[in-house]
């Protein structure tokens, strides 16, 4: 998508949002928030999470409609106007537009630290950084092959099980090592995986790296589940447990609301 149906995608949510925060009608408001979010399932699949789209649609511009349209039709259509309210109600919208702004306020000031958009050598698509030793004495063991003791010290001082551990290293570039484990817990992954990454910086330390998950998912992830489609077998593979709890949860939301909508004399 070219940047300037990114921009006017992006302009029509915001239109979207301030029209249903303000609008008096509630079922007006219902609708807008379906349609806007319809639009950030639009984004999602733009942004190239299909499955996050997905769920957007189904969940946020489906379901959540119907169960609010349902909810409306047990309770009162219209706000209340603002000389009809309590003195705490009526400063409820001015404490929500201060608490927007400086909220708003402190995601321009960290958003400069935010990587670039599908950079793949950004840290959480990588590798995050456990901690640095003094280069003296160590490099010359990595470039041998061997384990420097303090560096065993230092992971199992952080908690590192014995089948985290590096057993080998293999050099991946100039003052760059990748630290080899071969974990046999339940034998998950009897296999050799790479799991550390070492390189040397100016000053003479040696930066330590654990590697982010997605690395493995991006090169074994095929091999092992023989899915060509990343997200789907990243979902249905190696966070099945997890999407299976995702959709028990939302299976139990939607059926609690349809005992509550159903209990006629309890509202």
């Amino acid at each position: 998508m070219i940047p300037s149906l990114d921009l006017a995608l992006l302009l029509f949510i915001v239109i979207l949002a301030i029209a249903t925060i303000t609008a008096k009608d509630l079922l007006i408001a219902v609708m807008l928030l379906g349609a806007y979010s319809f639009l950030m399932a639009m984004v999602w699949v733009e942004m190239h999470s299909v499955d996050v789209g997905f769920t957007e649609a189904a969940v946020g511009a489906g379901a959540s409609t119907a169960f609010l349209i349902a909810a409306l039709s047990r309770t009162v259509r219209w706000e209340k106007d603002l000389t009809d309210r309590t003195p705490k109600e009526r400063m409820l919208p001015i404490m929500a537009l201060v608490f927007i702004i400086i909220l708003s306020a402190l995601f321009v000031y960290v958003a400069e630290e935010i990587p670039a958009f599908g950079d793949p050598h950004s840290p959480p698509n990588r590798y995050v950084k456990l901690f640095s030793l003094d280069a003296d004495g160590l490099e010359e063991s990595l470039n041998q092959g061997r384990i420097p003791d303090e560096l065993l010290g230092e992971l199992g001082a952080m908690g590192f099980r014995a089948d985290e551990l590096p057993v080998k290293v293999k050099a991946v570039g100039d003052g760059e090592w990748d630290g080899i484990i071969v974990p046999d817990e339940l034998h998950y992954h009897p296999k050799e995986q790479k799991y550390y990454f070492i390189k040397k910086e100016e000053g003479g330390k040696l930066d330590v790296y654990r590697y982010a998950p997605i690395i493995r998912y991006i090169e074994e992830g095929h091999p092992e589940t023989e899915v060509p489609n990343m997200v789907t077998y990243i979902l249905a593979d190696y966070r099945g447990y997890d999407t299976l709890g995702e959709e028990t949860v939302i299976f139990t939301a939607c059926v609690s609301v349809i005992l509550l909508l159903r209990r006629r004399s309890r509202l």
